[in-house]
């Protein structure tokens, strides 16, 4: 388990991995409690009012899902579905309380 100080190292978060993104499905951020949403939208809007996205000419990314072993899937529609979904997506997506 990470470290009160190590939780607020963005380095670390990413650990050893190649990751050049983070992509969060907005279903699952709406899942998590009123209060972290509002930072996530303070953070967000912070991030937009500091960084050039069309930088380099990008004018935006795709997301592709990958199954296990690395083959691309069709993107599942419970994760596409962020307005109404179902008690079971929900019920997917949270970690039995206790878990990191």
């Amino acid at each position: 388990m990470m470290s009160k100080d190590e939780r607020k190292d963005l380095h670390l978060w990413f650990g050893l991995s190649y990751a050049a993104f983070l992509v969060m499905p907005r279903i699952a951020m709406m899942q998590m409690p009123e209060d972290w949403q509002e930072k996530m939208a303070e953070l967000l809007n912070q991030y937009d009012e500091t960084i050039d996205t069309a930088a380099f000419g990008v004018k935006g990314c795709r997301v592709n899902a990958l199954t296990g072993d690395g083959k691309l899937m069709k993107m599942p529609e419970e994760l596409l579905n962020y307005r109404h979904p179902q008690p079971e997506t929900i019920a997917a997506l949270l970690l039995p309380k206790g878990e990191d």
